[in-house]
């Protein structure tokens, strides 16, 4: 009857132990901290936690295991950890004890459970949860500018794109750019926009219309881009500075004219009139239907700044006119026609194509064609006036008139002198 007494004892101590393990009065464990706090959707955190023995017994080999749920996964080396604890009236009843876990990038704001699964030597367990609040990604980023190159003097409209890639919708926004030397500049507006609110995933694109400087040096140009925004959910305000580059510089114009025209050689002048530099500068005369170039059919004139020009010069003729000569000895009303016909068209056609070619300040190849009218002196003007009379009096109608006439008195003579003949027999 005693050994069945001290029987029950047993067991009546053995269920109070396991009851006090049950109901959590054994071990004690708190979540003390969290790194980083708050914790973000797409953050790794590191959980720091305290085990205490409240037990005036030691508790050895307690298994401590995190229990993996959305949106937290374990990403330390181990995913439990075993300890010992010595008695609550002795030293070193607690210990430390902490989790890498990583978070969903996709996790909304919200508060979510975290599981701690506790194993005591005799098997018995007990889960713990802990509650994590998890705030969203905000970022807001300047993704696109649509503009590299600026023209210097020329109004250029620049538009920058700002997108929400975060997780969380972004208000109050303010955007600003600048360029430090001043050579790029917004006009009709200062350099400053406001946003009210940018849900997530949505852009924005933001107008200015700029001017480079006409006495800029051609070159890449740094802009300033500064972002200052605030997270709907969050009142504290972020920053983003970011530079983006943008050439001055490009292409220019030409002013072509005629000049002067002498004997076998005619001039052109040519003047850069753009706002930007031209290097390796060559001007040449395309084959074309009304004139054409002896000897050399281009120039080479180096480099030419803004506003500066030069002459060039090639020995044109008129295509018409030697045509003419060429077929002037095939004879009669035929001959002048088609001359006049040609002299008609050269006359219509007095334009000349010129082809000018140079470095553009960006390194590209460029080439422009212009067309300008032009004068060319005839150098064999006299006698080709006496042939194209002599053709034109030849086969008119006065010609045959006259050549009847001579032929009519010839006869008259002819007959007359016959019968003074016969008269004097």
């Amino acid at each position: 009857m005693k050994w069945i007494w001290l029987m029950s004892i047993f067991l009546i101590f053995v269920g109070m132990a396991n009851f006090a393990l049950a109901d959590s009065s054994t071990l004690a464990v708190t979540l003390l901290n969290q790194d980083p706090a708050p914790a973000r959707a797409g953050d790794t955190v590191i959980l720091r936690f305290q085990i205490e023995n409240t037990e005036a017994t030691a508790a050895n080999n307690v298994h401590i295991q995190f229990l993996e749920d959305y949106p937290f996964t374990v990403v330390s080396q181990n995913k439990s950890i075993v300890l010992s604890l010595n008695p609550q009236q002795g030293s070193d009843n607690y210990a430390y004890f902490q989790l890498t876990v990583k978070i969903d990038k996709d996790a909304i704001r919200s508060s979510y459970p975290i599981k701690l699964q506790i194993t005591d030597a005799s098997g018995s367990q007990i889960t713990r949860t802990y509650s994590v609040e998890i705030t969203n990604q905000d970022y807001a980023q300047i993704i696109y500018v649509d503009k590299a190159k600026l023209e210097p003097g020329k109004e250029t409209d620049v538009n920058f794109t700002i997108t929400n890639v975060g997780n969380s919708p972004l208000q109050n926004l303010v955007f600003s750019w600048d360029e430090s030397t001043g050579a790029v500049l917004p006009v009709y507006s200062d350099d400053t926009r406001y946003i009210k609110y940018l849900d997530v995933g949505k852009s924005v694109q933001l107008q200015y219309t700029v001017v480079a400087d006409v006495n800029a040096e051609p070159g890449l140009y740094t802009l300033n881009l500064n972002l200052e925004y605030q997270s709907a959910n969050n009142a504290n305000r972020s920053v983003i500075d970011s530079k983006a580059g943008v050439f001055v510089g490009g292409q220019t114009n030409f002013d072509l004219a005629f000049s002067e025209s002498t004997a076998g050689q005619t001039s052109l002048s040519i003047a850069n009139v753009g706002n930007n530099p031209a290097l390796s500068v060559t001007v040449s005369i395309p084959d074309q239907p009304s004139f054409r170039v002896t000897g050399s059919n281009s120039a080479i004139i180096g480099n030419l700044d803004k506003g500066d020009y030069t002459l060039v010069s090639f020995q044109i003729a008129s295509q018409a006119a030697g045509n003419f000569s060429g077929a002037e000895n095939q004879g009669g009303q035929r001959n002048f026609s088609q001359f006049r016909n040609q002299t008609n068209g050269t006359q219509n056609a007095n334009t000349l194509r010129v082809v000018i070619a140079y470095t553009d300040t960006t390194g590209q190849r460029v080439s422009v064609e212009k067309s300008i009218p032009i004068q060319l002196r005839a150098t064999t003007g006299t006698a080709f006036n006496r042939n194209t009379a002599k053709a034109s009096f030849i086969g008119s109608t006065f010609f045959w008139i006259l050549l009847l006439v001579i032929m009519v008195i010839a006869c008259f003579l002819y007959t007359r002198r016959i019968r003074n003949a016969k008269a004097k027999k």
